[in-house]
């Protein structure tokens, strides 16, 4: 059910569509794109949302293109991480199952409470304004959505906020119940140094690298140096701050965390695993805030694992879902 907010989102966009075969959009209005039951897509809003859901992907695109010299066409064609589907065939069935998600959840929507308020219809307004000034020259080109017009786009988004109240109302029917023990948190700041690592200490003349790097960080966080300021310094090393739950032992061989289960407020060590050098500083081995958030975390699990339960069922009683010819032979790649 999570696809659906991928639809209030924006994505960084960098190279869309290139040459390719238009097409008269005029009837996509008209033409119908899927069915469920008695419900229709049309074309038109399919194929924004194919456009949309395209961007996504925009980044991967030009890596292909800068790297491996592949084109637009045959990027499409290509077998996406399922290995048994295109990845034109994978964006349209992402596609098509947020369109089959919306409708299963608005069958319910007697149920709960899907009306809008009118500081929601401001941020859908916002949402298109943003999406317009983002993709102005790409997704909103004649040539990519034709005569989609911003109030169909409004109407389309709506219908998806709606079957998300719907979500969110099943998923507020959970019974919740997280322990302060399980919730529970510590935070560590870290350095990783690889085995190709080396920095040059402020007022020194050699690098140092390894062990000894790793020794001489261990020792500035212990005499009470700023993390941010070591950080600051040794920009060039891998490092941050990160909370693990105590019990959680799918953490536990983490270096990060695994180093961490063993310090006091403060307290600094380092050790090699692998080939690479961790140093690891308690910020917080009770960190109210870490476990704040994984007390939440924890509860949207249980609240995730009930809709997953009501959604399976209702799939079972859902109505046929028929995407039609007109979608499937869509062209990925299109005019300028």
């Amino acid at each position: 059910m999570k696809r659906l907010s991928k639809f209030f989102a924006l994505f960084l966009a960098l190279v869309l569509f290139t040459t390719g075969c238009g097409s008269n959009m005029d009837s996509y209005a008209t033409t119908v794109a899927a069915t469920y039951g008695d419900k229709t897509v049309y074309l038109d809003e399919a194929n924004f949302w194919l456009r949309y859901e395209q961007t996504s992907y925009s980044y991967l695109v030009y890596l292909y293109q800068q790297y491996y010299q592949v084109s637009l066409s045959d990027f499409w064609n290509m077998k996406s991480n399922r290995r048994t589907q295109t990845y034109e065939d994978s964006v349209k069935e992402d596609v098509m199952a947020a369109f089959r998600q919306m409708f299963i959840l608005l069958d319910h929507s007697a149920d709960y409470d899907t009306t809008l308020t009118q500081d929601e219809y401001a941020k859908i307004d916002d949402s298109i304004r943003e999406m317009k000034k983002n993709y102005e020259t790409t997704l909103f080109r004649e040539s990519a959505i034709g005569p989609f017009t911003d109030e169909k786009l409004r109407d389309s988004i709506i219908r998806f906020a709606q079957a998300l109240k719907v979500w969110n109302g099943v998923r507020e029917e959970a019974t919740v119940s997280v322990t302060d023990e399980e919730a529970r948190s510590f935070t560590v700041n870290y350095f990783q140094i690889n085995a190709s690592s080396s920095a040059t200490p402020e007022g020194e003349s050699a690098a140092l690298s390894g062990e000894n790097l790793a020794e001489f960080l261990t020792t500035l966080l212990a005499n009470g140096t700023d993390f941010d300021k070591v950080k600051s310094q040794f920009s060039s090393l891998t490092s941050g701050t990160t909370s693990y739950r105590w019990n959680d032992s799918t953490n536990e061989t983490v270096p990060q965390s695994r180093l961490g289960r063993v310090l006091s407020d403060g307290q600094v060590t380092w050790q090699k695993d692998g080939n690479s050098w961790y140093v690891v500083q308690m910020v917080s081995a009770n960190d109210a805030d870490a476990s704040a958030k994984a007390r939440a975390d924890l509860e949207s699990a249980q609240k995730e694992a009930h809709f997953n339960e009501v959604y399976t069922e209702w799939q079972k009683a859902a109505k046929p879902f028929s995407v039609k010819s007109s979608f499937k032979n869509l062209k990925m790649v299109i005019d300028q």
